[in-house]
């Protein structure tokens, strides 16, 4: 009896340091989740699973903005090497966006969002400003942890994760944009049950 108190004692401390540690662990319903199936204009595709349990309006945010097909033919429009790569921009520049802003979904603007920064871990850019996402994400390739808490995390990806490896190979230009363009071309989702809301925006200046 002793030994199995002590065993319970430490499955709670673990789980808890875990949990605060801000890391998230594969639930027994996680085939319930979102899954987004991502193709680029190079035909190889990725699969990313949402977390709207942690970025509720985020993950709205982008399952709309992926059902009117605002994502087809957006550009990939930064790679840093060994760190991320960023795309969803509708310009090419990394400037664009929906026209319209949603909040920061993170530790440091307020919201619980546990998700951990690590390697394949999808979040949305923003400006150096919260509250500032629109429609540009990133998928990180390596971990950095050190960004947890500062950036809306809102999936991961689950299949593909070579696709965006590679990405990480190509030529770029002085800005880390890609020499030749690189376009998503189309994007699916799988709702799998779950029902999204109407985003909460926030009118642009």
């Amino acid at each position: 009896m002793k030994k199995v108190i002590m065993s319970i004692g430490f499955i709670l401390v673990f789980g808890m340091a875990m949990y605060y540690s801000g890391i998230i662990f594969a639930s027994d319903d996680s085939n319930n989740y979102p899954i987004v199936t991502i193709t680029f204009d190079n035909n190889k595709e990725i699969k990313i699973e949402l977390y709207p349990n942690e970025a509720p309006n985020t993950v709205n945010n982008f399952i709309d903005l992926a059902n009117q097909g605002f994502y087809e033919y957006t550009f990939v429009s930064k790679i840093i090497p060994g760190y991320f790569v960023q795309a969803g921009d509708p310009i090419g520049n990394g400037f664009g966006y929906p026209g319209y802003y949603i909040e920061s979904e993170c530790k440091f603007n307020g919201i619980n969002n546990k998700i951990s920064l690590t390697r394949g871990t999808v979040a949305m850019a923003r400006g150096e400003a919260f509250d500032t996402e629109g429609s540009q994400f990133f998928i990180l390739t390596e971990d950095a942890r050190h960004l947890t808490g500062q950036y809306s995390a809102f999936g991961s990806v689950i299949e593909g994760m070579e696709v965006i490896d590679k990405l990480g190979t190509v030529e770029l230009d002085n800005d880390y944009m890609p020499q030749d363009p690189i376009f998503i071309t189309d994007i699916s989702v799988e709702l799998n049950g779950y029902e999204p809301e109407s985003p909460e925006v926030i009118t642009a200046y």
